[in-house]
């Protein structure tokens, strides 16, 4: 006869059932339920992926010429978890071969980056040439604590040429981890010109490799891989040799030189100047040197091809004739008396040559440059025709080159006036407006389109790529002129050949030079007003510099066959006349090339 269970040893027996019940419970789960995704768990714990970074994409001109290369290189390191001894004596053993070492600031790069959850050694010398290298690596490498790996730096091998077209690359900082997470693995992003504008391209894209290793981390077996992309060199638009000539010419001068293909927007050449050495910013620039660049009055950081805005002056004057053709009931040989200015409530409005012109159709408005004929015609025309016309040339809006941060200029009309100042329109802005002066402000490359649209009657992209990764790279030209506006055209041209090849033409002196057919126009904008009481003008060579006005000569080669545009900006250069040698060395240049017969 069994004993009676007291109700209390019920209860822990019932509780101990219950352990062990979710005991057994719990080991089948484990064992058998869920066997299979501990297994995989397992095996992917094993499994290493290892990110394999690409090399960055060169830069080359249209003829292969290097513009922007990698550089063959070491990055040294140290292994983590070194004593305060160990890392003193490596850094010493270090300098003994590499004497222009900061040893103290190697060392707190070291005490920095070497944390007790870091795997990977810490990088303490980021880039030492392969020269540098080749010398002193059998020394290096008895180290054990020392680790040397093979890396490539960004280099351009033409220092300033070019500068604000190529741009450069810098170190990729949070936000830029951010937008573009395979700066993460690369370090190092665009920051300027087309290392920015492609640097998507040009960086490439990530490969990795699965391996599987043991718990000492010690290889077992490569399981996958995938090759970073090699595909991504670049070749520009840009010949080197038209570059040079380019940067010669304009020794000397602050401004903008530009030679574009004028029937499919190809930028051949193209200089901001003062230029800088791009070398500088790689790894850094130092604070000395920016802070000289940023200080420079002339402004050698600003990329003046995309944003420098200058009043454009008379260069825009083509543009304006073929608004009044359209809107003022005028014909290319309609005689215009042009005396030496017209009054407008009590303010005269001055033509630039003291005695006037007497009279003048558009060829002579054009060839001469006559201020009175356009100032008289505008307000025919009036300014909402006049923006019509000269918007569909492309001013006040961005060309779409193939360049970062581009300005769109201003073409001032009442509605803006109203917007930017809160003031009324008058008919003196109409007059300012229609040669190229008052609030009208343009980049040099909106004024070397327009050019293009006048020779060619289409109006193209300017853009510097021309293959990535082999590929062409293809821009549309655009049709934007009305079929009258098209049958005008030839009037312009007429007029700005004449300017380059008629003694009374405003170019026709200082262009005499050129063994190519040029069509011109100069352009003179006055950066400081002219009292109403001057009766005879300062010369602009004894103004101070920055009083000076900006110099403007535009024009499209050869005249019979248009193919080339060139744009010539010099800052303070007093007139359009300033750069009409440098048009004549460069047209001349574009036929030694080959490019003109």
């Amino acid at each position: 006869m069994m004993k009676h269970i007291p109700a209390s040893f019920k209860i822990i027996y019932a509780a101990l059932g219950l352990v062990f019940l979710s005991i057994i419970v719990k080991l089948y789960i484990l064992a058998i339920a869920r066997h299979d995704y501990y297994d995989k768990l397992s095996r992917e714990n094993t499994i290493k992926t290892e990110i394999l970074v690409p090399t960055r994409g060169q830069i080359l001109d249209r003829n292969g010429e290097p513009l922007a290369i990698n550089e063959i290189g070491f990055s040294l390191s140290l292994k983590k978890g070194l004593s305060n001894k160990s890392l003193h004596e490596e850094l010493e053993y270090i300098k003994s071969f590499i004497e222009d070492i900061d040893t103290q600031e190697l060392n707190d790069t070291y005490i920095k980056y070497n944390s007790r959850y870091r795997r990977t050694p810490v990088t303490i010398i980021e880039f030492l040439p392969y020269s540098q290298m080749q010398v002193i690596y059998a020394q290096l490498l008895k180290r054990s604590n020392v680790v040397i790996t093979p890396v490539t730096r960004r280099f351009y091998p033409n220092n300033s040429l070019a500068s604000h077209v190529i741009g450069y690359i810098g170190a990729s900082d949070s936000k830029d981890r951010e937008s573009d997470p395979i700066s993460k693995y690369t370090k190092i992003i665009g920051k300027q010109g087309l290392e920015k504008q492609y640097n998507s391209f040009l960086q490439g894209e990530l490969g990795y490799k699965k391996i599987q290793v043991n718990n000492l981390n010690q290889q077992l077996k490569l399981i996958e891989e995938k090759e970073p992309t090699s595909n991504n060199d670049m070749k520009i638009s840009l010949d080197v040799r038209l570059q040079e000539a380019l940067d010669s010419v304009f020794s000397g001068h602050n401004g903008v030189g530009i030679i574009m293909d004028a029937r499919n927007g190809e930028i051949l050449a193209a200089g901001s100047y003062p230029e800088y050495n791009i070398n500088d910013f790689i790894g850094g620039i130092s604070h000395a040197k920016y802070r000289e660049l940023l200080e420079n009055p002339y402004k050698p950081l600003i990329n003046k091809i995309i944003n420098g805005q200058y009043p454009p002056g008379s260069v825009i004057k083509m543009g304006m004739a073929l608004s009044f053709l359209e809107y003022a009931n005028i014909t290319e040989s309609t005689i215009i008396p042009t005396p030496p200015y017209v009054e407008i409530n009590g303010h005269k409005f001055r033509d630039w040559k003291a005695g006037g012109h007497g009279s003048a159709d558009v060829y002579k408005a054009i060839r001469q440059s006559v201020d009175v004929y356009f100032y008289k015609l505008s307000q025919v025309a009036g300014i909402g025709n006049m923006a019509k016309v000269m918007q569909t040339l492309g001013f006040g809006s961005k060309t779409g080159i193939d360049l970062p941060f581009e300005s769109s200029g201003i073409f001032p009309t009442p509605e803006w006036k109203l917007r930017a100042w809160s003031m009324p329109w008058y008919i003196g802005d109409t007059i300012q407006v229609s040669i190229g002066q008052g609030s009208f402000l343009s980049t040099p490359l909106q004024v070397a389109r327009y050019t293009a649209l006048i020779a060619t009657g289409k109006l193209v992209t300017p853009h510097f790529a021309k293959e990535l990764g082999g590929e062409q790279n293809q821009i549309e030209v655009q049709d934007v002129l009305s079929d009258f506006q098209k049958s005008k055209l030839k009037a312009l041209r007429i007029g700005m050949y004449q300017v380059c090849s008629e003694p009374s033409g405003t170019a026709y002196r200082v262009t005499r030079q050129s063994k190519v057919k040029l069509a011109c126009k100069t352009g003179t904008a006055q950066v400081v007003g002219i009292s109403q009481d001057t009766i005879r003008r300062t010369r602009e060579q004894d103004m101070d510099y920055w009083h000076r006005s900006q110099g403007w000569i535009t024009a499209f080669l050869p005249y019979d066959n248009p193919k080339y545009v060139i744009t010539i900006l010099i800052e303070h250069g007093g007139s359009g006349g300033r750069g009409g040698p440098l048009l004549a060395e460069m047209a001349n240049k574009l036929k030694e090339l080959g490019y003109v017969r």
